[in-house]
């Protein structure tokens, strides 16, 4: 197993790449929190983990808010004494809309759970990795971040921040033996994917696969191996790269 010395705290883990993500990281090994604003949806995961022999823990937070990735941090401290990996995987979408069509408030929901909780994470999160002797995190950025398309403007915008943070927090952490990488997915068939595309879900789908090479969505599986990889001792001189999963989408 690849991650057998690995404890993870993964957030947006009750459903899509985050359910995912816990389930293969659980399988190599590790121990992981199941980080999620639907405590219910965390549970039930924690739990599946659990009944298969793993070791999960189930916790609400909003990354978006200060006091919440405190108190989930603290937990985590509480109940295993720290963690070595963070997957900050919580994200939002927006709905297809022109440029100023995106409602101010829509926007700053957007803005602080795809770019502030990176900051929040790196107040309360970073400080236990430093301490533990390192680690590594890994950022699920988008395709979207690198090769942006109309009508997405800023959802594509959070995910160049991202991107750039990513680079930034490798360049300075390295020093704490802290990796730092992010992933680059193209569409996937999961939650996040169904609220954007509403009721035009199947034309949503078909005008994505247009766009992919390799014909098919991204699957959630597709980005926990990829995790699973930087998370590794496989990766342990990469840090600071992008990594797209995106069936040849940049190359199309």
């Amino acid at each position: 197993m690849r991650l057998i010395n690995t404890t993870a705290v993964i957030t947006g883990a009750g459903s899509g790449y985050g359910a995912a993500l816990v389930r293969r990281f659980a399988a190599e090994g590790a121990r992981v929190a199941c980080v999620d604003i639907h405590l219910d949806s965390a549970q039930r995961v924690a739990e599946e983990l659990k009944s298969g022999g793993g070791e999960a823990l189930a916790l609400p937070c909003d990354v978006a808010d200060s006091a919440s990735v405190g108190r989930m941090v603290a937990a985590v401290r509480e109940h295993w004494g720290g963690f070595n990996a963070l997957v900050n995987n919580a994200a939002l979408t927006q709905k297809p809309a022109r440029i100023a069509k995106t409602s101010e408030e829509d926007l700053d929901r957007l803005l602080a759970v795809n770019i502030k909780s990176l900051y929040h994470m790196a107040v309360h999160a970073l400080p236990v990795m430093r301490q533990g002797g390192g680690g590594n995190v890994i950022n699920i950025a988008s395709v979207t971040g690198i090769r942006p398309r109309p009508g997405m403007t800023w959802y594509n915008a959070t995910k160049s921040a991202m991107i750039s943070i990513t680079q930034s927090m490798a360049a300075e952490l390295a020093t704490d033996r802290i990796r730092v990488n992010a992933i680059a997915p193209a569409a996937g068939l999961t939650p996040m994917f169904e609220s954007m595309f509403g009721e035009s879900l199947e034309s949503g789908i078909e005008q994505v696969l247009k766009t992919i090479p390799l014909g098919r969505l991204c699957q959630p599986e597709d980005i926990a191996s990829a995790a699973v990889y930087l998370a590794s001792e496989e990766a342990s001189f990469v840090t600071g790269v992008v990594l797209p999963v995106d069936g040849g989408r940049l190359v199309g």
